[in-house]
């Protein structure tokens, strides 16, 4: 990094104020009402009192810092406002001691005004005395200011104050109304939450959330910005940095302080340069980790010490298993580690499982395991986030041996190795955790599948999982330029697939159409995914009316040879459909035996073959092949684990078209209904008998004769006479037809039945049951 951009990773206040606005994020509209907030009690009467809460590294400082600093630039409020930033490693017990510490805070920003030599007679005075003193002094010297006091770990503050401070304090701020403050803590202590307590319902507060993977980029990409390293700025905002910084958020969990710390490494060029800065700053961090859990208790440092040493969290259960503790002495201790801000936990499920707050502690804990001074494992994760396993290897190949820095590479290629590629895994992982249990059901493996080809491709389907569509089809778009590195034409093409999967759902098949017109085009592309493509425009094209290009895409797969077979079947399928709506009845029925001669079809595929089939030899006068075509459909059908019998209103439509005789048209109905009998399919048949009715009804013109609708239901009523499972739709099969008999006019007619039955016949006659 350039001079200019140093970044404290402990004491923002020390980073320049023009340098924390270049880097910030996620928190803009609350540092402008907090602004605007601090201006109306400098400006009114109105004395807002802000609390920021958040764990160690969520900026919290990073917000104030910029919150003053943007006082400061304010020219109307100079002669308004004084501003008292305390040392937050300073101690107060009694409000004395606040008092002293506020005058002593104003001396360093005003010296002039607040000469810490004016406090050398208060020290002769009881204590009771000099706080009454000091009082008078500081509301004297602040005449008409508004005096903002700034505390950062307030919690701590309310601590070492007790009940007692808080209520001489809270007594003080309400008799003298010119003090504002602007607060920070790690967690919301009882001192403030709870009813009872002093400060109850005083502070406006905001809880510091973590970042996005979004905010995390941003953050990474501004820190590079302002560096000048534009080149890495724009990486950062490609398919493949988002991918990389997404894999980031496993060491970081989302730590503003973390982003920071990485930042500085992940443009060095040279792996030295990387290491030994990394190792120098974890043996700076150590000791202040380690110092953290020595504070604990001994059963919760246990806890503290097991969960840094899992890189996922764990449940109640399984850390009372290994340190030999009951569940309910865990789940305590965890209360109390949760309210002190050293653990966080999730629910999956009724379960909860824990983690540590801050990732950074792990470091303290590996660095004690550590005895031979080996790789620590979050420099070598980083590593494998970072860097491709190729250039892992060629930057181990440039490197001495014996070196530290060929160490490390040595033990990423190993962990690579023996436990797969550590990006892709954590992309995949990230995405489950933001997804959730319903939604990973049903994408959780797509995005494993698609992450194996390509992290640019699993990025993309993890977006649209999410809901992001423009972020999905803007990835797929890189791939599809050639943006994202030499990736296969297969890659390619399977962008092209789920692009258009997503322009489908979004009711935008032009742009479907031309994705996969595209693919269709793409040189090299693979033959099956081709195929697919063909089969899936063909079927756009089919619903839209242009039936000689689906039929032209559908001819194309039926005749490639190395379409995959299901493929190949649908495309048989489709196109039967329309020999068989434009009546060219023999090529129909050619391709729907093609594919029931065919391995492979699914089981839904072929039943609706041999219905649609059945159908077919009806309307030709074939039928006993119409009747041995329908018995096969319908016993395949039954014989699954999951019975499918698909639906038969064509065949029912087939037979009331035809022009057989009164006898004829009751013997076959009887074999019919044997059939439907022998096969299970009675309540199948007679939901399609309701839904016919609903065709004559909402497409014919002229309804048949009352004289043939009675006769075609007394020959149906017949055919299922004393037939338990036919009752119901027979019932609401002669309602239906009574309704139609009066001209489908009298609606009371429907009252025959009751509000169930109702409701079925209503919706098959497309009627609204309200009017």
């Amino acid at each position: 990094m350039i001079d200019h951009a140093f970044l404290s990773i402990f004491t923002p206040s020390r980073t320049r104020p023009e340098d924390l606005e270049a880097i910030f994020v996620q928190r803009q509209d609350m540092l402008e009402d907090a602004v605007a907030r601090v201006r109306e009690s400098a400006t009114t009467h109105h004395k807002h009192h802000l609390l920021f809460v958040g764990p160690r590294g969520t900026g919290k400082t990073h917000l104030v810092t910029l919150l003053v600093h943007r006082i400061n630039q304010d020219d109307s409020l100079n002669g308004l406002l004084r501003v008292a930033w305390l040392n937050e490693d300073e101690t107060s017990t009694t409000l004395l001691e606040l008092l002293q510490r506020i005058y002593i805070a104003l001396g360093k920003r005003y010296p002039d005004e607040y000469r810490e030599a004016s406090l050398e007679q208060m020290f002769d005075l009881e204590a009771e005395e000099a706080e009454r003193w000091l009082a008078d002094l500081l509301l004297r010297k602040l005449k008409d200011h508004t005096l903002l006091v700034v505390v950062e770990n307030l919690d701590a503050l309310f601590g070492s104050l007790g009940k007692l401070g808080q209520q001489k304090l809270r007594a003080f701020i309400q008799e003298h109304p010119v003090l504002s403050i602007v607060a920070t803590a790690q967690r919301l202590v009882d001192d403030i939450s709870k009813r009872k307590s002093a400060f109850f319902g005083f502070f406006q507060t905001e809880q510091l959330k973590v970042l996005s993977v979004e905010q995390a980029a941003e953050l990474l990409g501004n820190i590079a910005t302002l560096s000048g390293q534009g080149e890495v700025a724009s990486f950062l905002r490609s398919t493949t940095g988002r991918s990389r910084v997404r894999a980031l958020h496993h060491l970081s969990g989302g730590n503003h302080r973390i982003y920071i710390v990485l930042s500085q490494f992940i443009t060095r060029a040279n792996i030295n340069d990387l290491v030994e800065p990394f190792s120098k700053m974890i043996d700076e961090m150590t000791p202040y980790y380690q110092e953290r859990i020595r504070w604990l208790p001994p059963q919760q440092r246990k806890i503290v010490e097991y969960l840094c040493s899992r890189d996922r969290p764990a449940p109640v259960k399984m850390i009372a298993r290994r340190l030999f503790a009951t569940q309910q002495t865990i789940s305590s201790q965890l209360k109390d580690l949760r309210k002190k801000g050293y653990v966080q936990a999730a629910q999956r499920g009724r379960e909860s499982l824990y983690e540590i707050t801050e990732p950074l502690m792990r470091i303290c804990v590996e660095v004690k395991e550590n005895q031979a001074n080996g790789p620590l494992r979050i420099l070598v994760d980083f590593l494998r986030i970072w860097y491709d396993g190729e250039e892992l290897n060629s930057r181990q190949e440039a490197c001495k041996s014996g070196g530290m820095a060929r160490a490390y590479l040595e033990s990423a290629i190993k962990r690579n190795t023996l436990h797969g590629n550590l990006r892709k895994k954590l992309l995949v992982e990230g995405f489950r955790a933001e997804l959730g249990d319903e939604k990973n059901r049903q994408w959780s493996s797509r995005i494993e599948s698609y992450v194996t080809q390509s992290e640019a491709l699993g990025l993309a389907c993890g977006e649209w999982a999410k809901g992001n569509d423009a972020k999905a089809l803007a990835t797929l778009k890189e791939i599809t330029d050639g943006r994202c590195g030499d990736l296969s034409p297969g890659v390619k093409a399977q962008a092209w697939l789920l692009a258009c999967a997503i322009h489908l759902k979004n009711n935008s098949d032009e742009s479907a159409i031309e994705s996969l017109g595209f693919l269709v085009d793409l040189e090299d592309a693979p033959v099956d995914l081709v195929a697919k493509a063909l089969k899936i425009r063909g079927m756009i094209l089919q619903s839209h009316g242009d039936t000689d290009k689906a039929n032209a895409d559908f001819s194309m797969v039926i005749n490639m040879t190395d379409a995959l077979t299901e493929d190949v079947v649908e495309a048989l399928y489709f196109r039967g459909g329309i020999y068989w709506v434009e009546n060219s009845v023999e090529k129909s029925a050619a391709d729907f035996k093609t594919l029931l001669c065919l391995d492979g079809a699914s089981v839904k595929l072929r039943v609706d073959a041999h219905i649609t089939l059945a159908e077919i030899h009806i309307n030709d006068g074939r039928w006993s092949a119409a009747l041995e075509t329908l018995t096969n459909g319908l016993k395949e059908g039954k014989d699954q684990e999951q019975p499918y019998l698909s639906d038969s209103t064509e065949v029912v439509g087939a037979f009331f078209e035809s022009s057989l005789t009164p006898r004829i048209m009751q013997e076959r109905i009887q074999e019919l209904a044997r059939v439907y009998r022998d096969n299970g399919a009675t309540s199948q048949l007679g939901e399609a008998l309701i839904k016919h009715l609903g065709v004559l009804y909402c497409t014919e013109a002229d309804l048949p004769s009352p004289e043939s609708l009675e006769r075609w239901t007394s020959t149906w009523e017949e055919a299922f006479s004393n037939v338990d499972a036919f009752q119901l739709s027979q019932r609401i099969f002669r309602t239906g037809i009574d309704f139609l008999k009066s001209g489908g006019k009298d609606q009371n007619i429907l009252l025959d039945l009751n509000q169930e039955e109702r409701k079925i016949l209503e919706q098959a006659l497309c009627i609204n049951g309200d009017s």
